[in-house]
């Protein structure tokens, strides 16, 4: 009803309107019959009246058409951004990983992560490195952070690394602070266990867990994690030591390779 109102009130403006332009512009002659004159003053307010109704619409239509035209400039700007970021993110981690390269000998090759392993208790990755590029079964694979893995399949083109949380993961380790020799040993479960180590040695919680180069396959000094939970009592005649390791398996996505 308010709408029907609106229009009709716009028509009879638009009338009045026309009629005074129409007689202002022309002036009434006496040989213009009132038939006609009615004729050209409604169809002008008609004219009026359509484009006054129509102008709002042709408003909206154009700002929907900025408003469409600016959210997607906006969309491919946080795009651009999310892009420079993700840039920024990777050139920050290789250079982390060439600055590491520096610092040892018996680098084989760094290489990214392409896969990542499904089962639960199994912890791998697959990289893009293989054979062709050097690396060989039982190769060493470590981060920035410290202790990565090992190589346990490969082929020409890539490698599967056997991640320190695996269950299948062991590697000869000393306390940094006490030197005391044990095993690390993955859990399948996101930790390790420092493992062979009696009840009258102490151990604290936030001891350093470094490779010991004992096993002949870890080079000796890599960090492996810190001592994150200490029982003496343990289980049998050992504690049970639980080590948190310095890398975040499930953040990995480049690996140095070392022989």
């Amino acid at each position: 009803m308010f709408k029907k109102r609106t229009i009709l009130f716009l028509f009879v403006v638009a009338v009045l309107f026309s009629l005074m332009t129409y007689q202002s512009r022309k002036g009434y002659s006496v040989t213009e019959s009132p038939l006609t004159l009615i004729v050209h003053v409604i169809s002008s307010a008609a004219a009026t009246a359509a484009d006054t109704i129509r102008r709002p619409f042709e408003i909206i239509s154009l700002r929907d058409d900025e408003n469409r035209a600016l959210r997607a400039q906006i969309d491919n700007l946080l795009l651009d951004r999310m892009k420079h970021q993700e840039a920024l993110s990777e050139n920050k981690r290789l250079r982390e990983l060439l600055k590491l390269s520096e610092t040892r000998k018996n680098v084989i090759t760094a290489a990214r992560v392409i896969g990542r392993g499904t089962s639960h208790w199994s912890h791998t990755l697959i990289i893009d490195k293989g054979l062709s590029n050097g690396i060989t079964k039982d190769s060493i694979a470590i981060t920035p952070k410290g202790l990565a893995g090992k190589i346990y399949n490969v082929s020409s083109s890539y490698s599967s690394l056997l991640l320190i949380t695996d269950i299948n993961f062991a590697a000869a380790v000393r306390l940094q602070e006490g030197r005391k020799e044990g095993v690390l040993a993955g859990t399948g479960a996101g930790k390790t266990l420092l493992k062979y180590i009696p009840p009258e040695e102490e151990v604290k919680t936030g001891d350093v867990v470094v490779t010991s180069g004992l096993d002949q396959l870890f080079p000796a000094g890599i960090p492996a994690g810190y001592v994150s939970e200490v029982d003496r009592q343990g289980t049998g005649q050992f504690q049970h030591i639980e080590v948190a390791p310095f890398v975040d398996t499930s953040r990995i996505e480049e690996v140095l390779v070392l022989k």
